[in-house]
């Protein structure tokens, strides 16, 4: 019997107590039998660790991805890396420090890695909103049709990769200018410039990484309530019409185990699109009824409205100037903004070929099954009447 990848390492999972950074920690011991004591979470101080509070025995270390002292003490003595911190918001008043965690953050993890004599692979978590809209639109996509250079509709701001890493080395490092009024879509543009870090590092330095791009993911451990904001949003009936685009949808615990198989077997500097079956790729429109079906079946004595009036991109761009604007003004969360409407007015559809064909990854679960896993958890853990999420804490 073949040993274990895993056996004898030490592994850090940086963003570890968030949905995905969870749900692989969760992988590791209970699939992988690796013991808690050797897997060491870097976690940002003082956020809640509710996610990983039924494993005893991890390595919990609190800090900052944007301190570099932070970062390389958490690398110390570690062989292996899935690095999954990010932030996914789409306020734009947190344009700054999503580029900061997005970008820098992701540089002083690589530096890390590079310094570190005892380093052996990094697993980076990247997002398919790296990719463009696919070509024609709505067609599934894949890394020759999703050019995010010039693929039209074009959701990301710049033309090339040259010029997002000199925006990275001098608008943002060298400028103290408002350089994030230059970035448009916040979350497409911070997590391209990261991905175009990784891919430069992989190159100049030969480091043995691999980049996963996940499709958006559902399922449990979502303690910090993330993409959860859309069940509880039609839990609590406020969600009377959806946008007009559609999204790549999987289980988290599927994403998580393409991650450990990207670890095991990824060749260095190559890139995976993670998700579910194509048949989950859909609608908001679809979405949103499969996540007041299983509402229904979980709550049988509560009614729920089902959304189904499509919102023309107009209209939304008009209900998310007002919003934007009462969220400034009373310094409230913005749930709805006119870039969460700009990039959700399109149909997101990928496929996990490449990662089927070279890694013998399979998602195992649909859609509907992370919808019930993720409401069974939520009930669990008293999170069902939560209103805010802690990513678009300001």
């Amino acid at each position: 019997m073949p040993e274990n990848f895993f056996s004898h390492k030490k592994i850090l999972v940086t963003g570890g107590t968030g949905h995905l950074g969870s749900a692989i920690v969760h992988a590791l011991v209970e699939q992988k039998q690796v013991p808690p004591e050797m897997i060491r979470v870097f976690y940002l101080a003082n956020s809640p660790t509710g996610s990983i509070k039924d494993i005893p025995g991890l390595e919990r270390v609190a800090g900052n991805v944007l301190s570099e002292d932070d970062v390389e003490a958490a690398c110390k003595g570690v062989n292996l890396i899935f690095h999954t911190i990010g932030s996914t918001t789409f306020d734009p008043r947190l344009k700054r420090i999503q580029w900061l965690v997005n970008v820098r953050g992701t540089k002083n993890m690589l530096e890390a890695c590079r310094k570190s004599p005892t380093f052996q692979k990094l697993c980076y978590t990247s997002t398919v909103n790296v990719l463009a809209i696919p070509n024609p639109v709505g067609s599934i996509g894949n890394f020759e049709n999703s050019d995010p250079y010039s693929n039209l509709p074009k959701l990301h701001s710049f033309k090339s990769s040259a010029e997002v890493l000199g925006f990275i080395q001098e608008a943002v490092e060298s400028n103290p200018e408002p350089w994030q009024n230059r970035i448009g879509i916040g979350y497409h543009d911070s997590k391209l410039g990261a991905q175009e870090l990784v891919n430069k590092y992989a190159g100049k330095y030969g480091m043995n990484i691999v980049s996963i791009l996940p499709g958006t993911m559902f399922g449990p451990y979502d303690y910090l309530v993330g993409t959860s904001m859309y069940v509880l949003s039609l839990y609590q009936n406020k969600m009377p019409a959806v946008v007009g685009g559609g999204l790549p949808l999987a289980h988290v615990m599927d994403v998580a185990e393409g991650q450990l198989l990207a670890m095991e077997n990824a060749k260095p500097g190559t890139r995976y699109i993670l998700s579910g079956s194509l048949d989950d790729n859909r609608t908001f429109k679809e979405m949103a009824a499969i996540m007041v079906e299983v509402l229904r079946e979980k709550f049988p004595n509560k009614k729920f409205r089902t959304p189904t009036f499509v919102t023309p991109r107009w209209l939304g761009m008009i209900g998310a100037f007002f919003n934007d604007a009462y969220a400034r003004a009373f310094n409230k969360p913005m749930l709805l903004s006119p870039d969460a409407i700009r990039a959700g007015g399109y149909p997101y559809y990928y496929t996990s070929e490449n990662a089927v064909r070279e890694l013998g990854y399979v998602p195992k679960r649909s859609f509907r099954q992370a919808i019930s896993d993720m409401i069974d958890y939520y009930i669990r853990e008293g999170l069902m009447d939560t209103q805010t999420r802690f990513i678009d804490r300001r």
